[in-house]
């Protein structure tokens, strides 16, 4: 009897051994996977950060030569308007008033 009992006493501390060492394992490895978890965080946001400097450089550019051709197209229309002879302006503002004056 005493045999059975020395030997339950060394099962149960076998048992708690592995217990210990399977608490230690699950441990390192929830270390190990919130590591990895981090690091695909930060990469992530290393990445979306890129995207969102990528995006506004591109949207700045887009901007900057939608001005240059409307500014390029204001300046050809006004030289237009500074080409058409003042008395030809002078007779259509003329011939607006008149109408107007008729209503």
């Amino acid at each position: 009897m005493a045999t059975l009992v020395k030997d339950v006493v060394g099962l149960e501390s076998e048992a708690e051994s592995i217990v210990q060492q399977a608490h230690a394992e699950a441990k390192q490895l929830e270390k190990a996977v919130e590591e990895e978890i981090a690091s695909y965080r930060k990469k992530l946001t290393e990445e979306t950060h890129r995207k969102i400097a990528e995006f506004q450089k591109n949207t700045e550019e887009t901007y900057r030569n939608a001005q240059k051709d409307a500014e390029e197209e204001l300046k050809a229309v006004l030289d237009a308007l500074d080409r058409i002879p003042h008395n030809n302006l002078q007779k259509q503002v003329e011939m607006i008033v008149s109408r107007c004056r008729d209503l």
